[in-house]
C-alpha cells in the first residue's frame, strides 16, 4: 500500500477500527473500483478477541491467499462494476476515488450435543463495503453471512474449531467460502451514490425481559456485543431482501459520525460515515421458551423472539414506523437429547424476524404479516409507509 494514497481514511462511528489486511489499488480509470482487500471492522487492539479464529487464518500469507481467490473469482465472471485489483500509484489523477473492502464484522461458534452426536456451528458476517477515498467517506455496504453446521461423535477440540473457520476462509471440497459469497453479493451489487437517501440503525437495545431472559440461558453472553450483532443481522437482512445498501451501525453517538482506523501497516487513517436519512432503532424487547408437548420420543419445544422497531427522520423527528414484531419458532428435540442450547434456538428466532420482516417490507400481501404485526389500523398504515420509504432509499 502507499500510505499517501490512503491518508486519513475513517470508518465507521462507534464501532471500531477498520484494519485492512491487504493493499489498496489506486491507479486505473475513473470508473472502476479499486479493491481495498479485508477488513476487521472491530477495535485494532482487541482483534485477536474479536476475531479468535479469523485473526489466525488471515495471518501471515492468509490474507494474501484469499485475495488472490476473490481476485480470482471475480475476473472469471461478468460483474456490474469493475473491480480493480493490482494497480499501484496516486489517487489525485481519479475524480471517482471509489474503492471497495470484504470487511468482517464478527465471528461465532456454538456446540450442542444432539443425542449421541455433537454438532458444531460456526458464522461470519461480513459485508461488501463500498467507500470513497478521495472524499474520506464510506457510501455503503451490503452484508452477508456464512456459516456452517458439522456433526461429530465426540465434543469438538479447538483444532477442530479453527478448521471450520480455516475451511469457510480457503475453502474446501463441496462448501461455499466466504470468498465464494462474497462475489456472489457484488454480481447483485453496485456502488452506491453518495447522493442516494441513507438507511441506518442508530440504536440497538435490550429490554429488561430480554436481558432476563440472556441470564437465564446464557448468562456468559457479552450484552454488549450482542447488540451491535443485532444491528447488523438487521441490516444484513434488510439490505439483502431490497437490496440496499446499508451504512455501518453507529453504537456511540457522542463521538460522532467518524472514528480513526490503524491498518495493518500501523498507519493511522480517518473516513467518514454520512448522516442517515432515516434512523433505524431497535430494541429487543424478551424472548419465550416453553414446551408444548411431550411423548415418550420427543418433545416439541416452543420459541418466540419480540422486537419494538422505530424508523424515523432525524431532522423532523417524523415517525414511519413504531411498532413491536414478534416471531415464533418450533423445535422437535428427541427425549434422551442431554442438554438443548436455548439461546441458539432463541437467537435464531430472532433472525428469522428479521428476514420475515424485512422481506415483507415489498410484500404487503406476506403471511408473516398476520401473526408478526399487530392487527390494527395503525400498525398497517405505518407499515404502508414504511414500504414507500424503503422505495425511495434504492
Amino acid at each position: 500500500m502507499t500510505g499517501a494514497a490512503l491518508r486519513q481514511l475513517l470508518y465507521r462511528a462507534g464501532v471500531g477500527a477498520l484494519v485492512l489486511a491487504s493493499h489498496i489499488a489506486i491507479a486505473a480509470p475513473d470508473n472502476n473500483i479499486y479493491f481495498a482487500g479485508v477488513a476487521y471492522t472491530s477495535i485494532a487492539s482487541n482483534i485477536a478477541e474479536v476475531y479468535p479464529h479469523l485473526s489466525v487464518e488471515l495471518a501471515g500469507d492468509g490474507a494474501a491467499t484469499l485475495n488472490k481467490r476473490i481476485k480470482s473469482l471475480v475476473q472469471s465472471q461478468a460483474l456490474p462494476e469493475s473491480i480493480v485489483f493490482d494497480a499501484l500509484g496516486s489517487i489525485k489523477d481519479a475524480s471517482k476515488a471509489t474503492a471497495m473492502a470484504l470487511a468482517l464484522d464478527g465471528e461465532t461458534s456454538s456446540i450442542e450435543r444432539v443425542g449421541n452426536v455433537y454438532k458444531l456451528r460456526t458464522e461470519i458476517s461480513a459485508e461488501a463495503l463500498f467507500f470513497n477515498f478521495k472524499e474520506k467517506q464510506v457510501l455503503g455496504g451490503f452484508p452477508f453471512t456464512i456459516d456452517y453446521i458439522d456433526v461429530s461423535a465426540t465434543p469438538p477440540s479447538d483444532g477442530d474449531i479453527q478448521k471450520a473457520f480455516h475451511d469457510m476462509v480457503v475453502g474446501a471440497a463441496g462448501r461455499h467460502d466466504i470468498a465464494d459469497e462474497f462475489v456472489n453479493v457484488l454480481t447483485r451489487s453496485r456502488a452506491p451514490d453518495a447522493a442516494n437517501k441513507h438507511l441506518r440503525v442508530t440504536l440497538s437495545t435490550l429490554g429488561p425481559k430480554a436481558v432476563e431472559y440472556i441470564h437465564q440461558v446464557s448468562p456468559k453472553l457479552d450484552q454488549a456485543a450482542f447488540t451491535q450483532e443485532v444491528a447488523r443481522e438487521f441490516g444484513k437482512y434488510l439490505g439483502a431482501n431490497q437490496q440496499l445498501s446499508i451504512l455501518p451501525y453507529s453504537s456511540n453517538q457522542a463521538i460522532g459520525s467518524s472514528m480513526a482506523a490503524r491498518f495493518v501497516e500501523g498507519e493511522s487513517f480517518n473516513l467518514k460515515v454520512p448522516d442517515a436519512d432515516y434512523e433505524i432503532h431497535l430494541n429487543v424487547a424478551g424472548f419465550k421458551k416453553f414446551e408444548q408437548s411431550r411423548s415418550n420420543v420427543d418433545a416439541l419445544l416452543l420459541y418466540g423472539a419480540f422486537v419494538d422497531v422505530d424508523v424515523l427522520e432525524p431532522l423532523s423527528q417524523k415517525i414511519y414506523f413504531s411498532q413491536r414484531i414478534k416471531q415464533g419458532a418450533s423445535r422437535t428435540i428427541p427425549v434422551t437429547q442431554a442438554s438443548v442450547d436455548d439461546w441458539a434456538a432463541s437467537r435464531d428466532t430472532l433472525l428469522s424476524l428479521f428476514d420475515n420482516f424485512t422481506k415483507a417490507m415489498s410484500d404487503s400481501g406476506s403471511a408473516w404479516l398476520k401473526s408478526g404485526l399487530s392487527d390494527n389500523r395503525q400498525a398497517h398504515d405505518q407499515f404502508s409507509s414504511l414500504e414507500e420509504l424503503v422505495k425511495s432509499c434504492r
